[in-house]
């Protein structure tokens, strides 16, 4: 592709977008980290220009294209500056580490006529894209089962005394610290973004969470959501169990669909490995009786969201994925946690 992309964070995230632009033969223009030692292979494979600076990776005036991948506590100056340098910006998720800033994110690029774009790559996980695609046969929509539990460890035992989810008395767990927050960010905002993507907008909801005294990130996050296509029975767990799910390898992520007409079952993968693992989408059709199974093989979401945002930017156009993407996650992320702290049902109040 023909536009000039400029790469801000080269974290363990980025390997799968550097992957898809590589398919796609995009040029990458600059890479930027505090760490050298990370980008530089980067640099080298796509003959790019390296900088810790993002200014300077935002302001060249032959670069239209910003792929934001540094950790969500950093999206508000980098993707702002972004916008107001004119670039369209595809952004990791979470969007923000709230929903004032992610609206704020989203307003400026409205305001400035910027396409934003956050990637929410499990949207084009082919299972996913063909239910979208079967939605109208099922008929009235009236109930949704979406859930991700992901194999985390033995945390229900107490605090791990060091790693990635240790929390320590004096600071903040690194998952907290990097990430904003435990299995509902991590694991649980990919699916809120389905749960709008499949049924739409959400209204009102009731949420409760497990969050042990020791922790400062949730295990833990059940919700009954309303959506203008039924109910939505949403959890997000953090587990230990080695051998449950669809592969059996700890990864258990569902979506059940249930309409007048049919239903529709999709099962997931492990979401570090788009290389190896597949998807399933089984439709069962009510007038005839008969189930169909759509076997996916493995395929990179990644690869297929980066090229769709690509092709959007080239046309100018914002295409099927709002521009508040980011900011409908974000919102209900932080109505989830109001439910759950004040253990009562809560209107989601949409600002724009």
């Amino acid at each position: 592709m023909s536009t000039n992309i400029s790469v801000i964070g080269c974290g363990s995230i980025s390997r799968f977008h550097f992957a898809a632009f590589d398919k796609l033969n995009s040029q990458v223009k600059w890479v930027c980290d505090l760490n050298e030692t990370a980008a530089i292979p980067y640099v080298e494979k796509f003959n790019a220009q390296f900088t810790r600076d993002y200014q300077t990776a935002i302001s060249d005036p032959n670069v239209q294209i910003v792929f934001v991948l540094t950790h969500s506590s950093t999206h508000l100056p980098i993707c702002s500056a972004a916008i107001q340098a004119g670039k369209a910006v595809i952004c990791e998720k979470t969007l923000a580490e709230n929903p004032q800033d992610a609206l704020a994110i989203t307003r400026l690029a409205k305001e400035k006529g910027i396409l934003l774009y956050t990637s929410y790559m499990k949207r084009y996980i082919p299972a996913v894209q063909k239910a979208k695609e079967l939605l109208p046969s099922i008929g009235k929509r009236f109930s949704t089962y979406i859930r991700t539990y992901q194999p985390w460890g033995a945390l229900w035992d107490g605090n791990p005394v060091e790693g990635f989810f240790h929390t320590p008395s004096d600071g903040k767990s690194m998952v907290v610290k990097y990430y904003g927050g435990g299995i509902l960010v991590c694991g649980g905002s990919h699916l809120l973004d389905l749960v709008g993507y499949l049924n739409g907008r959400p209204t009102r909801l009731y949420c409760q969470m497990v969050q042990p005294v020791e922790f400062d990130y949730e295990l833990l996050a059940s919700a009954l959501i309303d959506t203008p296509n039924g109910i939505v029975h949403f959890e997000a767990a953090a587990h230990p169990l080695n051998k449950i799910g669809f592969l059996r390898d700890g990864w258990d992520e569902r979506i059940e669909i249930n309409g007048t007409q049919g239903r529709l079952e999709i099962y997931s993968a492990l979401w570090d490995a788009p290389y190896t693992k597949d998807s399933l989408l089984i439709h069962y059709d009510n007038l005839t009786g008969n189930s169909q199974e759509y076997r996916f093989g493995p395929v990179s979401p990644f690869e297929k969201a980066d090229e769709f945002f690509l092709s959007q930017v080239e046309k100018n156009e914002q295409g099927d994925q709002p521009i508040s993407t980011g900011y409908d996650v974000d919102e209900l992320i932080a109505h989830m946690k109001l439910s759950a702290t004040t253990n009562m049902p809560v209107d989601v109040k949409w600002k724009i």
